[in-house]
């Protein structure tokens, strides 16, 4: 039998027999003290396994430029074709990616070609080349009738030419005919995408004639215009929508809003004229009523029409209007502002103006020829450069004191988003100032939804006349200042402020480069006129630059590339923690930078028991070639297991150029952690403890048989 003191010294030998040798691995020195030494002998690695530069993804886009622009006209009209195919030129030659599509006479046709390309190239602007109808009343492009059965007592089906611009609505979800129904008649489901995917405009020819007409005014005022000061002014025409509201407190005046638009952004950037009608005039003895600060003068059609011949880069004009002019107070007289006569004899040769007619159908183009916008849009080289108008009856509000609801709140915010947001192209203006009313302040209060119909027409039913891709002059436009200047590697990420010779930024500036081998790619600065683009790995290329934009002459560069021989430098390193344990996440930091291409990526090689890295695993941390420069990368490994590891620092650079760093203090080994030992010698404790308890309980039952064997044996 084995004793208790046998026993108890067992356990105690096979409890202790795993610390045999523990010492080492958590006690002893594991040479964690970093060095911060670029190591001159570094292991001779394979760098093969590492992934390869992209460069298919950048040369791709440098040899297959997306199309940027649409320009649409009715199939079978080859003299259309002919007539827009130099304005295609010339979007493509500033860099404006065009294709021109012939067309079938079918609304969904259209838009589904629109939609093709969309998603297939995210183009931003489409041109529609054709008034609804010709002549000889044959289609040409058509507009589409929305179901829209407003308060106006005009008929239900409404046009619409944001039907073009909403590429994601279903626009007639349960295929009753009835397009763009609100969610009132379908269930909750709204048949329109409010948030338009890209800017449209029309050009409203009947024939290939007018289309040239228009066609060349266009590329006057991009490629040639006349320089004067026309160019920095503008004119604000504001009526009286109701001179005797029931309630006195009432303020009915569109001069408010006219004169709201050049305090708050007018004069920030423009000189102005401000012709006013006013019920302070007519109403002396109400307080109440709205009398205009100063400057301003009286409103007269003799005046509206006198300045719009002496010339203005942007016009609004606000209050009543129809089918041939904008007027203001329908009593006791309506006084007329501008007509269509007015128009047809507009004598701003060579100054055509980007008009906004904040009033009642002024742009109703499919009824006939003879709306005030559709003239204004065809008087050859005067007129209007771009019109924005009604198509139906518009809708204001009275008591709007905050000047945001419906017809005001949309001028207003068309402005806002010309001037302050600089959104100059006339098409972005218009489409971001929808989204923008509809994002507005008096939308969020709810006291305004899209199920309405009023809000829905208004939304809908203001449309553009002219390019929508056209840069609306500000100010006298100038030559942009030279930005490649100095030496240019290939491969570089090219980060400059595009300004013009007065040392201003530009915003949105267009940077378009081409080659002789065919490359083809077009950058956009930002609002703040900072543009970023990556060069592909070729020395010794020339680049012809044409840089265009809003109060820019076209401008031209050139420069070459230089070849990158440099290897990238690594300024810095860290890890930590210095002796990390199976808890931690290692943390890794390199500042590396490139003075010549750039840096592509950089790597972490981790290789286990192995200094020599002949088998290794890798993190990458990649510089993407759309991005700017980056010198910080970090890496985090978590909860590495116990072992030896060794790291190395890779950084490639964008020609393919390497530097290796091999730094002691990426060497380090992570213990075994106490836990373990205790778990594996617990184990082996419990073990042994029921292996001696069976060993006991055996040997007891053993004697215990024994003796009453013997037992038996005495009593016979």
């Amino acid at each position: 039998m084995i004793s208790k003191k046998t026993a108890f010294l067992s356990i105690i030998i096979l409890t202790l027999i795993p610390f045999s040798g523990i010492n080492y691995y958590i006690f002893g020195d594991t040479n964690l003290t970093p060095t911060n030494v670029v190591a001159d002998d570094v292991p001779d690695i394979d760098l093969s396994e590492l992934p390869q530069i992209d460069y298919y993804s950048l040369n791709y886009n440098w040899y297959n430029p997306k199309i940027e622009m649409l320009i649409i006209v009715p199939e079978g009209k080859p003299d259309f074709y002919e007539a827009v195919k130099p304005l295609m030129e010339w979007k493509n030659e500033k860099g404006v990616k065009t294709v021109i599509l012939n067309v079938s006479s079918n609304a969904e046709e259209i838009r589904n070609k629109i939609k093709y390309y969309y998603e297939r190239d995210n183009i931003r602007w489409v041109l529609l080349c054709g008034d609804i109808k010709d002549d000889s009343n044959d289609d040409l492009i058509p507009i589409r009738y929305v179901y829209n059965p407003d308060p106006s007592g005009e008929p239900d089906n409404k046009p619409t030419d944001f039907y073009y611009a909403d590429l994601t609505g279903s626009w007639d979800n349960n295929n009753n005919g009835k397009w763009g129904e609100s969610p009132i008649y379908t269930g909750g489901i709204d048949e329109i995408d409010w948030t338009p995917e890209v800017y449209v405009g029309r050009l409203p020819a009947n024939d290939a004639y007018e289309l040239e007409l228009m066609v060349n005014k266009t590329l006057k005022y991009e490629t040639d215009p006349f320089i004067g000061e026309w160019m920095n002014r503008m004119l604000l025409a504001g009526g009286i929508s109701d001179p005797s509201p029931t309630n006195l407190n009432d303020y009915e005046d569109e001069g408010r809003l006219t004169q709201y638009i050049w305090q708050q952004y007018t004069h920030f950037f423009m000189n102005f004229t401000h012709l006013c009608d006013y019920t302070g005039k007519y109403y002396p003895s109400e307080p109440s009523k709205f009398i205009p600060i100063e400057p301003f003068e009286d409103l007269t059609q003799a005046k509206v029409s006198q300045n719009m011949t002496a010339g203005y880069s942007t016009v609004i004009m606000a209050g009543h209007g129809d089918n041939y002019d904008v007027y203001s107070r329908l009593s006791p007289t309506k006084v007329t502002m501008y007509d269509t006569n007015d128009a047809e004899n507009c004598g701003n040769i060579n100054m055509p103006s980007l008009v906004y007619l904040d009033a009642c159908e002024t742009a109703s183009y499919d009824k006939n020829d003879n709306n005030l916008a559709e003239i204004l849009i065809n008087v050859s080289n005067a007129g209007a450069i771009g019109v924005v108008g009604a198509l139906r009856i518009t809708f204001y509000y009275d008591d709007d004191t905050y000047l945001e609801k419906l017809n005001r709140g949309n001028a207003k915010l068309f402005w806002e988003e010309f001037f302050q947001n600089k959104k100059f192209q006339q098409g972005r203006a218009l489409y971001d100032s929808k989204v923008a009313y509809m994002n507005s302040d008096y939308f969020e209060r709810g006291e305004a939804t899209m199920n309405e119909e009023w809000q829905r027409k208004n939304v809908l039913t203001y449309c553009l006349l002219g390019d929508p891709e056209v840069d609306i002059y500000t100010g006298v436009p100038i030559n942009a200042s030279n930005p490649f200047k100095g030496n240019f590697f290939e491969a570089q990420m090219v980060s400059t402020v595009i300004k013009n010779d007065n040392g201003i930024a530009v915003p949105y500036a267009r940077v378009h480069l081409r080659t002789e081998d065919g490359k083809y790619y077009t950058a956009y600065a930002d609002i703040n006129g900072k543009v970023n683009f990556r060069l592909p790995a070729q020395a010794g290329e020339k680049y012809n630059v044409t840089i265009t934009g809003h109060n820019l002459i076209p401008s031209y560069f050139n420069f070459s590339t230089l070849p990158d021989n440099l290897v990238p430098e690594i300024s810095d390193e860290d890890c930590s923690p210095d002796e990390p344990t199976v808890y931690d996440d290692v943390c890794f930091e390199v500042n590396a930078y490139d003075l010549q291409s750039g840096l592509e990526s950089v790597f972490l090689l981790q290789s286990e028991d192995d200094d020599d890295f002949d088998e290794y695993s890798y993190y990458r941390m990649l510089n993407s070639f759309r991005g700017d420069e980056d010198n910080l990368f970090k890496h985090t490994i978590h909860n590495l297991d116990p072992g030896k590891y060794s790291f190395l620092i890779v950084a490639r650079d964008w020609a393919d150029n390497y530097h290796i760093l091999d730094d002691d203090s990426f060497e380090f080994t992570i213990p075994t952690p106490m836990m373990d030992y205790i778990l594996i010698t617990m184990s082996i404790a419990i073990i042994s403890i029921t292996g001696i308890s069976i060993f006991i309980t055996y040997k007891g039952y053993k004697n215990y048989k024994y003796k009453l064997l013997h037992s038996r044996n005495d009593s016979f």
